[in-house]
């Protein structure tokens, strides 16, 4: 490490600077690649070093000058460049009925186009343009360093204290306002710290180097990455790595350090896009010789198991906390009606037989099995799990055939049908799976006592719940039931 930041060593301050670039383009492209914002991350470079052609331009200072009146002129050139280009194209996202690709194509044709024109009216026009492509990180001192440490700092220390709220406002901003929270402001805040970290960057290595580790150590690490903190840590770890090793072996074969910089970035890309999937894989492999032989087991341990039991009875799941359910002992099993959608779509599960499904696209009619129906059926498990008693449908000749309206509803229903005891009512008001592998739901639950009408207990589930392996709508609810009721009903 003497070799590279010991202080006798005459390119010091450009390893330090590229590896603080890397590491704040890496941690802040996590966002920029969860939220699908790559084309952005192309624009605002571009935007940025036209603002830095423009600053020089207007002063007639060069890029690779070391004045201190030059260097800042350059960022104010490049933080507003890159802040307005962001105003541009967030302003009138909402409005706008052409595509957002389509605004970042035009600004990044009109970015490059000011770029090359501010470029050719500086006198130092041929030295101008290759600086700014490939970064001149030699011409750091210890004052722009100093600056650029304490930029970054500031940057990632706001992204670390707000990480909660920028990761809620990304993905789910009809949750943020549930909570009180404004998405806007975290949204605010989120493009506001992308503007300055690009601004820095591109100032600093060049709008290639700021591209090139916005998205590639993020990339590589969603590979591997389990949770959003992995991914970070891979992130900055891919980013330090390509940063410090591509000037090592730039240094040795006298290559430009930024690009080569990048380019073992793309190795780790690939390298990590290959393990990946050969975890995944392995997984698959694991996964699918378990469902091979899991039948073959069941049948040889089955007569075992029925023959060494007086009677046949369902197998014993192990119990859960009631949590805050109420006691419900004395006053007999519990009926759970069919819980009520109210997501303004069908939520419908497709059959596995096609020729089914073919007949009733074909004939229309009801929508079937429902993401609805499946929750009620998982509510009568998770509660027989936490030792209460359940009314099972087939236990009774007239069960409630259709979903109530609200909770006296259905204890109007229970009683019409001749079913005694306390009665769970279901309202779903929210079902939607992200492009994450994130199930948002929320589910709001009465328990009422079919005779009185009183109302037992409420309770609601309305967090965010993790469904990445789930491959169908069916598994999507047997992977997300247990943890939905576990907080509804207060229990793990």
């Amino acid at each position: 490490m003497e070799f590279l930041f010991g202080p006798g060593m005459l390119f010091r301050n450009a390893v330090l600077g590229g590896l603080l670039v890397a590491l704040l383009c890496s941690l802040v492209g996590v966002y920029v690649v969860l939220r699908r914002l790559v084309l952005l991350g192309v624009a605002l470079p571009q935007a940025s070093a036209a603002g830095i052609a423009a600053a020089f331009w207007l002063t007639g200072h060069a890029h690779a000058s070391s004045s201190s009146s030059s260097h800042a002129s350059a960022l104010v050139g490049s933080l507003v460049a890159t802040l307005a280009t962001l105003a541009l194209l967030l302003v009138g996202r909402g409005r706008s009925r052409s595509p957002a690709e389509w605004r970042v194509g035009a600004l990044f044709a009109g970015a490059s186009a000011a770029t090359v024109l501010f470029v050719a009216l500086n006198p130092t026009g041929d030295l101008e343009m290759t600086n700014l492509l490939r970064g001149e990180l030699l011409a750091l001192n210890d004052h722009d360093l100093g600056v650029l440490a304490l930029s970054t700092a500031t940057v990632l220390s706001l992204l670390l204290f707000f990480r909660r709220e920028i990761l809620i406002a990304s993905f789910d901003p009809e949750f943020a306002r549930t909570i009180g929270r404004d998405p806007r402001k975290a949204d605010a805040l989120f493009f506001s710290l992308l503007g300055g970290a690009i601004a820095l960057g591109t100032m600093t290595a060049g709008p290639l180097v700021v591209f090139g580790f916005l998205v590639l150590p993020a990339l590589a690490a969603l590979h591997v990455a389990r949770s959003m903190g992995a991914a970070m840590a891979v992130a900055a770890l891919v980013g330090a790595v390509s940063s410090v090793g591509g000037f090592v072996i730039a240094y040795r074969v006298d290559l430009p350090a930024g690009p080569t910089s990048v380019a073992v970035a793309v190795a780790f890309w690939l390298a990590l896009a290959v393990v990946g999937r050969l975890v995944a894989r392995r997984a698959w492999a694991r996964a699918s010789s378990m469902a091979l032989w899991l039948p073959l087991a069941l049948t040889l341990v089955s007569p075992i198991a029925i023959g060494g039991c007086a009677s046949p009875t369902r197998q014993a799941r192990p119990l859960l906390p009631r949590g805050v359910l109420p006691d419900l002992s004395a006053q007999g099993p519990v009926t759970v009606a069919p819980f009520s959608n109210e997501t303004a779509t069908p939520l419908r599960i497709p059959s596995g037989n096609p020729f089914r499904e073919a007949d009733r696209m074909v004939r229309g009619g009801a929508p079937g099995w429902t993401v609805a129906d499946a929750l009620s059926l998982a509510a009568m498990s998770e509660l027989e799990r936490r030792g209460i008693a359940v009314r099972h449908p087939a236990d009774d000749e007239r069960p409630i055939s259709r979903a109530p309206t609200s909770a006296h509803d259905a204890a109007r229903l229970a009683r019409e049908a001749g079913l005694e005891g306390p009665v769970l009512f279901g309202r779903l008001r929210r079902y939607t799976m992200t492009g994450t592998g994130m199930l948002l739901v929320r589910l709001e639950l009465q328990l009422i006592d079919s005779e009185s009408g009183r109302l037992l207990w409420t309770g609601e589930a309305h967090r965010p719940v993790s469904v990445r392996g789930a491959l169908t709508a069916e598994e999507v609810v047997l992977d997300a039931a247990p943890r939905i009721f576990a907080e509804a009903f207060g229990s793990g």
